[in-house]
């Protein structure tokens, strides 16, 4: 575990430290439709709760890798990001309308197993839901213990 903070804190995206996380996930979004053409509708809440450095690097990623998702297994031309807050928690949501998979004939992969040890870094919750047909929904619930204690929210 002290291995992936390490590689994660590392690995932080010049994005999050000059635009915030919702100018990064824009640019992201933007990013994977101009490269793949998949559409990526956004909803991101003004009212979300800033969070501290390493929960927004988790959030960052796990969106980052469920579009890679999207983009190599979904088969479909748009899917939608959304970031909100409510109830002690911030959660992160890319739904797909794609060709879906059996969750319980299809070994996880080393990229849901990716978006899980993030996860874990900051006590956040995982939940991959999807059946053949029926697309894929990507779910991050980050806990309050995730959110920043001092610093203003940022208004990117």
């Amino acid at each position: 575990l002290e291995e992936v903070r390490f590689i994660a804190r590392r690995l932080r995206p010049e994005a999050l430290d000059h635009l915030g996380l919702r100018s990064a996930l824009a640019a992201l979004t933007n990013s994977f439709r101009d490269a793949a053409g998949v559409e990526i509708e956004r909803r991101i809440d003004p009212a979300l709760p800033t969070l501290d450095a390493e929960a927004e690097l988790v959030v960052y990623r796990v969106a980052q890798e469920a579009l890679t998702n999207v983009v190599r297994h979904a088969g479909c031309a748009e899917a939608r990001l959304s970031l909100s807050a409510g109830r002690g928690v911030v959660e992160l949501e890319i739904v797909d309308s794609g060709r879906g998979f059996a969750p319980d004939r299809v070994p996880e992969g080393a990229g849901i197993r990716g978006m899980r040890e993030r996860a874990l870094l900051i006590a956040a919750k995982l939940e991959v839901v999807s059946a053949p047909g029926a697309g894929t929904t990507v779910r991050l619930r980050c806990p309050a213990t995730a959110f920043a204690q001092d610093r203003p929210a940022t208004s990117s």
